[in-house]
Order: C-alpha cells, then structure tokens, then sequence
C-alpha cells in the first residue's frame, strides 16, 4: 500500500528532460515524433485519460471490459492460491491493472508495479494500484530503451509474475515493447496483451479514422504543440488512416502537422526549419487483427493461452505463458 509522505520511484535516463528535448526536436526535424512525447506532462497525461475514458472499448464493460474480464479470469484460474506480482509496462492510469488485481483477490499476497514513460500517470497508477496490493517500487522509462534495465530497476516480488501490455501496440512497434516484456518473464510467467482491432466488416476502417477525428483528440494533440513552442496558428492538424500501419499491424491511423507556411519552430533542444511540403506525423494508432496479435507474440516463443475479442470486434486481450 502506499503510506507515507513520499513515494520512492526509480526514474531511468531514457526519460531525462535532456533526451526528451533532444528526442522531440529530432522527431519534429524528421517527420515523425515518437509516441511517448504526447503523454509526459501532467497536462497531457490529463487529456489522454479523459479520452480513454470517452471513446476506449476497454473502458465500456459492454464491449471492451468482457475481453479483458475472461483473460482476468482464465489467468486466475491459472494462478490459483498463489502470491502474484502484476507488473504493468505502459501501465497509463492503471486502469486495467486494477481490474486485474481484483480479480485475483482470492489468491496470496498480491503485489503490483506500474511502469510508464509518464510520471504523472505512473504516479496516478500508484495510487489506484496500492489500494489493492502492495505497491512495487514505480519505474519511469522509455520501454524500448530501457528494456536491458527492467530487470534490475523492477523489484522482486514473491510468486509468479503477469506482466501486462495494455494498449501499447497501437502506439510502439511490436517488437521492442516484446523484448521489454520477455525481459521480465520466467518460466511459468504470464504475459497479458491487448490492442485495438479492425473489425472485418466493410467500412470498418473509415469508422475507426473517424474516432480520432474529435475535439477531444485535436485537443490532446494541440498539447504537444502548446508545450514544444510550436505555433499551432501556422500548422494545420490532418487526420487520416495510415498507409503503412507498422509491422505486424493490419492498419492504422496516423496525425499530420501540416505547416501552412515556412517558418521555423524555436524547440528546447534547438530551432527546427518547417515547410508546407514536410508533414510531421505527430500519431500512430495501429490496428490488428486477432491471428496477426497471436503471431506477433507466438513469435517471441511464447505459447498463446487465449484470445478474446470483444463484442464491437475493436478491442483484443490475449494471453500466454513462458
């Protein structure tokens, strides 16, 4: 549980204000900005929150909470009696760690650490998480970076562990959020996955693309300009499906800037030139499909336990085990 008037967190240098300026004008200059930039300050990691809340099926328990509540329960069932460590990569608010951790309720002691390249959400997630188990030391990282680090930076907790990727396929490449988890996981560990899907009835794409296109996403997205000194008047904020969705992804939803003029964007890390012919992709949402989140995840030699999809066909939670 969390007591006292300080909370000790491990912070790693993957996610110093240093590299993070560094990060986003390099991003900015080349045209694509990395994910984790739109959610670390408190202001963004707000905005996020209120649209998960909105729009994300995970938090409909019509739709996407029956996918993540049969994965909860095929997992405890697995975990009978025992003390469990959930550790949660990309754990935003922690929301559905939450979740999770009330579902074993019945088993031994149960510990919980978030990990997020957020402090403010790893922060909130610490709070959620230590109302129900004891709280691990909270790590903030950047899980591509840091994935040789994880095991020393996460403390040891007894019994088995559940290691969970909840909702970050759609914004990382597969491969290193994998490698970060797999860093982790025993033998006799479990990894629970989830990611959006594209339902394969016709229209489904353009359907999705539309559920970006909001004042609430234009607002989250304005944030990053707001914060990086980027003058929002001068750009205009395309929203579209993407062309090339990553691999293992089926597709996709991508976030232009646009500069409407040339003019140049005075970032922390340095000036950036901007022209009206060189868009900055500022989103990458990635979809897939419920074979292609098996394959991707079978290919990290884990075995896949099960998979569950939820009732709108866009929310997937699997399982496995090493």
């Amino acid at each position: 549980m969390t007591q006292g008037p300080f909370l000790n967190v491990a912070v790693h240098a993957s996610v110093h204000p240093a590299a993070l300026a560094a990060e986003l004008r390099d991003g900015v200059a080349s045209g694509t900005v990395a994910t984790r930039q739109l959610y670390i300050s408190v202001r963004q990691a707000r905005l996020w929150r209120a649209i998960a809340a909105a729009f994300s099926p995970a938090r409909d328990d019509g739709d996407g909470g029956r996918a993540y509540e049969r994965v909860n329960v095929h997992a405890a069932t697995l975990l009978a009696g025992e003390p469990v460590h959930v550790i949660g990569l990309g754990c935003g608010d922690g929301a559905k760690e939450r979740r999770l951790l009330d579902s074993l309720t019945q088993h031994g002691p149960l510990t919980a650490t978030p990990v997020d390249v957020s402090l403010p959400l790893v922060l909130t997630a610490a709070d959620l998480l230590g109302a129900s188990a004891q709280l691990g030391r909270p790590v903030v990282c950047d899980l591509g970076l840091a994935a040789s680090d994880l095991p020393t930076m996460v403390e040891s907790a007894g019994g088995r562990r559940i290691v969970t990727l909840y909702g970050i396929l759609p914004g990382l490449d597969a491969a290193p959020a994998l490698a970060a988890a797999g860093a982790l996981l025993r033998p006799g560990d479990l990894l629970a996955v989830s990611a959006n899907l594209l339902p394969p009835d016709t229209g489904a794409l353009e359907r999705v693309t539309a559920q970006y296109d909001n004042a609430p996403t234009r607002r989250w997205l304005g944030a990053l300009l707001d914060e990086a000194g980027i003058d929002a008047a001068r750009c205009a904020l395309r929203i579209e499906a993407l062309e090339d969705p990553g691999a293992g992804a089926y597709a996709g939803v991508g976030a232009w800037l646009d500069p409407l003029e040339p003019f140049t964007a005075e970032l922390e890390a340095g000036p950036v030139d901007l022209h009206p012919d060189c868009p900055v992709r500022v989103l990458r949402s990635a979809r897939h499909t419920p074979t292609g989140l098996a394959a991707i995840v079978e290919a990290t030699g884990l075995h896949v336990l099960a998979v569950e999809v939820s009732p709108s066909g866009e929310e997937g939670v699997l399982l496995a085990i090493r």
